[in-house]
């Protein structure tokens, strides 16, 4: 298993300043900006909405204003007479058109120099204007259909006249008898008093105002080429749905805060633009300032904390290092010990650590040598043991004796005894470490299992596995025996019963082969065979031993030396594990190692 390095109490302290200064400044500080931001342009959207409502105001009272001036007009008898004259009749047309022209024009044009003209046209044709009667009937045939039902003053739209932009009102006028319109007046103003009042506004350096007709038209515009031309658009007239509001118009380089307000009186919609980035310019320079004074002080606390820490880790890296030499075997390396701080305590620490170390292994040195000597000499005590047992070929011999004599006699069941004895002595004094394959050991186990048949009468043997199966599963020699024979010495003989039954049966499990040994005896209680399983899993029995709770069970031909010598053999996950043992019978699998091929060619396949 491979560990990630750990980092360094330097990177650590790095990391915390990044993550629990830096990190934070920048989303608090992100947050104060859009915050800022939006607050700046709510600002800026109410103050514009109050400007364009001041200018509307001023806008509609001016034009309010011509329609009071010209009111007096449509009630005049002069007007009244003008619009009952005849074509046909030259001379009154004449004179009263020159009373009109002398009289009545100066007094509405005095002091108005907004006012370019004013023309007043009949239904029947006749025209008088203060500058061309004939503009004035041109006038009245391009725009006799605006002012239609009840609408008798309207804001018509703006043309040109003698290259100078003049925006156009129409008036009706009524018959004061029968009060049908009898004709118009058409008033021409300069746009140089709504250009004065759109100019004080001041949306900052780029930001402007312009002004659209109902129709869609532009009245004014800081391009002056746009006077007069449509500028209603579906996309335009779908933002523009409403009485006042505003939006944002996104642009490649920079968005724009739109607001309009739409004149109830006029039908004009006054649309102011500014940019976003012209309103949160002063945001954003405070914005960077904070930014770079926020980086030097980060900057400063990392140089200060780097050099601490760069303090702090030499002695630690120091002492890493005698650490590291210890590990390798060097166990005379020793930490200075002059600082009076922690460092110091910990220098000292490791010293007395090192000390002991070395102390205990040579103690350790000292135990092992006198453990080598005692197991030589178990070892020549053994060897001495050993030659003074039988010679096995002549014990062979003797059971080769024994069985001749039984077929000579026909004593069929010596017979038997006698073989399968041989059998087992062959089998048990071979190598213990040779590799044998399932096969052998069932074999043998078979062979065993019908001398403790001869012996019980009543003893039931059952042995079912794949002979297929049994040459491709690896086994060690004589680890079948061990738990048979603890079935009939504490399953049966310690409980005072006869043996009836024992089986052992194979079958593939999750890809290894288990073997499983039964008997009907009387077994153990459960809190002890759950820690025998703890026993098998952690490969370890020595806090069972300390317990004395290991009677039979775990001695040197027992369960715990079959189940070492299987883990040492194959390793994890290997082994022995109790399924059951209580008043009905104890149950044991036996994990195998399946090598998918036959483990050693030339081996038999009957069972």
């Amino acid at each position: 298993m491979l560990f990630k390095k750990a980092l360094s109490i330097k990177a650590k302290l790095v990391l915390l300043i990044l993550f629990f200064l830096c990190v934070p400044l920048l989303v608090f500080g992100t947050l104060w900006y859009e915050k800022a931001s939006e607050s700046i342009e709510y600002n800026a959207i109410d103050y514009s909405e109050q400007l364009m409502g001041q200018i509307n105001s001023q806008l509609d009272g001016y034009f309010y204003d011509l329609e009071r001036i010209t009111y007096p007009l449509l009630l005049h008898p002069q007007i009244q007479s003008f619009m009952k004259l005849d074509p046909e009749d030259q001379y009154d047309r004449f004179l009263v058109s020159k009373k009109i022209s002398d009289e009545l024009f100066p007094s509405i044009t005095f002091g108005r120099p907004d006012i370019y003209g004013l023309s007043i046209v009949s239904n029947s044709g006749i025209a008088t204007s203060s500058y061309s009667d004939f503009a004035g009937r041109e006038s009245y045939e391009l725009y006799k259909n605006a002012v239609l039902g009840e609408r008798n003053y309207r804001i018509v739209g703006i043309e040109y006249m003698e290259s100078t932009p003049v925006l156009t009102i129409a008036r009706k006028f009524l018959d004061t008898v029968s009060y049908q319109s009898s004709g118009m007046l058409i008033i021409h103003v300069r746009l140089n008093e709504i250009i004065k009042i759109c100019e004080k506004i001041k949306l900052g350096d780029t930001g402007f105002l312009w002004i659209m007709d109902a129709e869609g038209r532009v009245i004014y515009h800081p391009e002056k080429e746009r006077w007069g031309k449509q500028a209603l658009t579906p996309e335009l007239s779908e933002k523009l749905s409403s009485e006042n509001g505003y939006y944002v118009e996104k642009a490649r380089q920079d968005n724009r805060l739109i607001i309009y307000e739409r004149s109830p009186m006029t039908g004009w919609t006054l649309i102011s633009e500014v940019s976003l980035k012209e309103l949160n310019k002063d945001m954003i320079s405070l914005r960077n300032v904070t930014v770079w004074i926020v980086l030097l002080l980060v900057g400063i606390a990392l140089i200060l904390t780097g050099g601490f820490s760069l303090y702090l880790t030499q002695s630690l890296l120091h002492l890493q290092r005698l650490m590291r030499r210890a590990e390798e075997g060097d166990l005379s390396v020793k930490a200075p010990e002059r600082r009076n701080d922690e460092l110091g305590g910990l220098n000292r620490g490791f010293n007395r650590m090192v000390g002991e170390i070395r102390r205990l292994l040579e103690e350790v040195q000292t135990s092992r040598m006198k453990e080598q000597e005692m197991e030589i000499r178990q070892r020549e005590s053994a060897l001495q043991a050993m030659q003074s047992q039988i010679n096995p070929h002549f014990l062979y011999n003797t059971l080769e004796i024994i069985n001749s004599y039984a077929i000579i006699e026909d004593v069929k069941p010596i017979s038997r005894m006698a073989t399968s004895l041989a059998d087992i002595f062959r089998y048990s004094v071979g190598n213990p470490s040779q590799a044998v394959t399932l096969l052998e050991e069932i074999r043998y186990i078979r062979t065993y299992l019908e001398i403790q048949q001869e012996r019980f009468n009543a003893l039931q043997v059952e042995i079912i596995a794949d002979e297929r199966l049994l040459p491709m599963v690896q086994a060690v020699r004589l680890m079948i025996q061990p738990l048979v024979e603890n079935a009939f010495k504490h399953g049966y003989q310690a409980h005072k019963l006869r043996p009836s039954y024992i089986g052992i049966k194979g079958m593939m499990q999750d890809g290894d082969y288990v073997l499983r040994i039964e008997d009907q005896g009387k077994g153990m209680d459960r809190q002890l065979r759950e820690r025998y399983n703890a026993a098998f899993i952690a490969g370890d029995s020595r806090e069972m031993r300390q317990k004395g709770e290991v009677s039979g069970m775990f001695d040197t031909i027992g369960l715990w030396n079959v189940h070492q010598r299987i883990r040492i053999s194959f390793g994890d996950p290997y082994g022995l594990f109790i399924v059951k043992s209580n008043e009905t019978g104890t149950i044991i699998d036996m994990r195998l190692k399946f090598a998918a091929w036959p483990v050693e060619k030339g081996v038999g396949n009957d069972v």
